[in-house]
C-alpha cells in the first residue's frame, strides 16, 4: 500500500484510498483522498491538489479549532467555492479536551470512535452523500489525519465491503507519517496540547480500531449505519460503485 502516499507540497500524510484489496478487486483511485490539515498546504500543495483531481474538502474539525487556526491557503477557494467546502465536526468538544492522543486504553478510543460517527451523524451522512454525486475527489481531513479521518475512512472501507483486517491496514499506516505532522503542529496555538506529546498515545492504536469495527458491525455496518441516519440505498450503490474496482480492471491497471 506505500505506493498510495501523494507528493503533495507542504504534506506529510495524504494519501489516496484507491488500491486496498476487496475480495473481488481493489478500491478505485482518485474518490477518496485522507490526510492531515489543509493549514500544512503550500500555495504549490494546493495546485497539486487540484491536478489531482479534488474538487471538495471535508473538513471533520471542530468549529473552534478551525476558527483558530484556519484555512491556510484554501480559504480563497473557500470563499469564491472553487472548492466545495463542508466542515463536519465530530469530537463534539474541543480538540484540546479530547482525549485521543493522552489515553492508551483500546476500549476508551473505540468509545470516542463511535460518538465520533454520533457527532457526525446525519451532517456526516449527507456530506458523504453530497461527496459520492460529485465526480471529483473528496479530500477528507482533521488534524493529523488518523482519528477522525480514520473513523470516517473505516465507514467507506467497511461500506464498499474491505475486510476488517484491511481496513486496519490502512489505518496503521499513518503511523508511518504521524511524527513530522503532529511536532508541526505542536508549535501552533490551536495544537498547544500537543507541545509535548505521548508519542505511544498519538500512534494509531490497532485493537481500538478493531473494536470500533466490531461495534460498527453491531450496528448494521457502515451501510445500515449510514441508512439510519438519512442515506438513500441510490446513493449508497453509487458510492460503493465509484470506491469499487472489479478484479478485472484492477489487474489490468497493473
Amino acid at each position: 500500500m506505500s505506493t498510495r502516499w501523494l507528493d503533495i507540497d507542504g504534506m506529510h500524510n495524504v494519501r489516496d484510498l484507491g488500491g486496498i484489496p476487496l475480495p473481488d478487486g481493489e478500491t478505485s483511485f482518485g474518490v477518496v483522498v485522507r490526510g492531515e490539515t489543509v493549514v500544512h498546504l503550500s500555495v504549490e500543495g494546493a495546485d497539486d491538489l487540484r491536478r489531482y483531481g479534488v474538487g471538495r474538502v471535508l473538513d471533520l474539525r471542530e468549529k473552534s479549532e478551525r476558527a483558530t487556526d484556519g484555512d491556510g491557503v484554501l480559504a480563497d477557494a473557500y470563499d469564491a467555492r472553487d472548492l466545495v467546502h463542508e466542515n463536519v465536526p465530530l469530537a463534539g468538544a474541543p480538540v484540546e479536551d479530547d482525549p485521543i492522543g493522552r489515553v492508551h486504553d483500546a476500549p476508551t478510543i473505540a468509545d470516542r470512535y463511535v460518538q465520533y460517527l454520533d457527532n457526525g451523524g446525519s451532517r456526516l451522512t449527507g456530506a458523504i452523500a453530497r461527496a459520492a454525486w460529485d465526480p471529483s475527489a473528496v479530500y477528507v481531513h482533521c488534524a493529523v489525519g488518523k482519528d477522525r479521518t480514520g473513523v470516517v475512512c473505516a465507514l467507506l472501507l467497511d461500506l464498499v465491503g474491505a475486510g476488517h483486517d484491511v481496513i486496519l491496514d490502512d489505518y496503521q499506516l499513518t503511523a508511518q507519517r504521524v511524527v513530522p505532522v503532529i511536532l508541526r503542529l505542536g508549535t501552533r496555538a490551536a495544537y498547544a496540547h500537543v507541545a509535548e506529546p505521548d508519542w505511544a498515545a498519538q500512534s494509531p492504536q490497532p485493537d481500538a480500531m478493531r473494536e470500533f469495527l466490531r461495534r460498527l458491525s453491531a450496528l448494521g455496518g457502515a451501510r445500515g449505519w449510514l441508512q439510519q441516519h438519512g442515506a438513500e440505498a441510490d446513493t449508497l450503490d453509487l458510492l460503493h460503485s465509484r470506491l469499487h474496482r472489479d478484479a478485472v480492471d484492477a489487474q489490468r491497471a497493473v
